[in-house]
């Protein structure tokens, strides 16, 4: 997970405000309301990634995602929350 939070603050500027031991929150940029929850999955290569309303915790949308498409699940949860 630390290597994770490191690439997701140098490779596209989201820095983790929240960290526990096997979870870390990261908010949007430009979006006050929602973050990015990262969580450990249960399925091999892949990392959980949901789609949270920051004050309330509801969680919106989530993703299994093979860490090869990270990238791509970033830009859409981005684009959904906007």
């Amino acid at each position: 997970m630390n290597t994770l939070r490191k690439t997701l603050a140098e490779k596209y500027g989201l820095v983790a405000d929240i960290m526990h031991d096997d979870y870390f929150f990261v908010p949007l940029p430009d979006n006050e309301d929602h973050s990015l929850k990262f969580l450990e999955s249960n399925l091999p290569e892949c990392i959980r990634v949901e789609l949270a309303e920051c004050f309330a915790g509801s969680v919106i949308a989530a993703w299994e995602v093979p860490l090869f498409l990270l990238p791509q699940v970033l830009q859409q949860a981005h684009d959904e929350s906007c």
